[in-house]
Order: C-alpha cells, then sequence, then structure tokens
C-alpha cells in the first residue's frame, strides 16, 4: 500500500490483507474421545475451534480410512471427538485431505500409521476468519 489507498474491507469490517493475524482456537487442545458432557456438534464455537485446529495441523485421516485422528505431539494420534463435525466441515467443502506427500507416519497405539493432514479451503479459511470476528450478545468486545 502507498498510503494513499484505503484497506479493503469485508462485511464484517475486518481487512483481506494477507498479513491478517491468524484466529486461534479457544480451547487448548481438542478434548479427548472418552469425555462425559459432549457439546452438540451443531454449536458454531466448536466449528470455530475445529476450523482453527485444522489450521493448525492438528487434524488428520488415518491411512485411508475415514477416521478422524487428532495429533497429540510428533509422534502420537488419538481418536477425535469432533469427528462428525470434522466429516461435515469436509462434505461442505471447507476442508480437504492434504497431498500424498503431506502424509505423516505416526504411532496409533503400538503401531505405526500413515496419516493424510488435513487442511482449510479458500471457504473454510473465509469461514474461520468470519466466525473469529462475530462476539456473542452483550460481550465486551
Amino acid at each position: 500500500m502507498t498510503g494513499h489507498e484505503q484497506p479493503q474491507l469485508d462485511l464484517f469490517g475486518t481487512t483481506t490483507a494477507a498479513d491478517a493475524p491468524v484466529p486461534a482456537p479457544a480451547r487448548q487442545c481438542p478434548p479427548p474421545r472418552g469425555r462425559t458432557t459432549r457439546t452438540p456438534p451443531a454449536n458454531p464455537l466448536v466449528a470455530k475451534d475445529v476450523l482453527a485446529e485444522v489450521q493448525l495441523g492438528r487434524f488428520g485421516l488415518l491411512d485411508d480410512t475415514d477416521r478422524v485422528m487428532v495429533l497429540e505431539d510428533d509422534e502420537h494420534v488419538r481418536a477425535a471427538l469432533d469427528e462428525d463435525l470434522v466429516h461435515h466441515l469436509l462434505a461442505q467443502g471447507y476442508l480437504e485431505r492434504g497431498t500424498i506427500r503431506d502424509t505423516l507416519t505416526c504411532l496409533h497405539g503400538a503401531v505405526r500409521k500413515p496419516l493424510i493432514p488435513l487442511r482449510l479451503t479458500r471457504q473454510g479459511r473465509a469461514m474461520l476468519t468470519r466466525w473469529s470476528n462475530l462476539h456473542p450478545p452483550g460481550s465486551a468486545r
């Protein structure tokens, strides 16, 4: 920008520049699979967290099956609690499988298996940006 141009704003009043801050998930890491209080998959806050975690590279598909896994560290994976939501986002075109060259080998239990990481599509990045800019009614901004 030369200083005379105004930044482009989208519908939510945010700039569309590439240097915009990257939205982060509200939770520290994806929840473990066996928890007792399950958040409904239709909750937009959970969807926003899943999109942000996919952007950080925490979700993947296990060895050409449709089992969604969460990367715990560099070597280990576990089953994802938000599997239904991830499949829905894949079907709607917000997420896509990574390329074959991005495949990782991770430990699932004691067995080493290939994991194809998930990534955001252009629509997924736009949805994450929009949802990150929304605030609940009555909250301080």
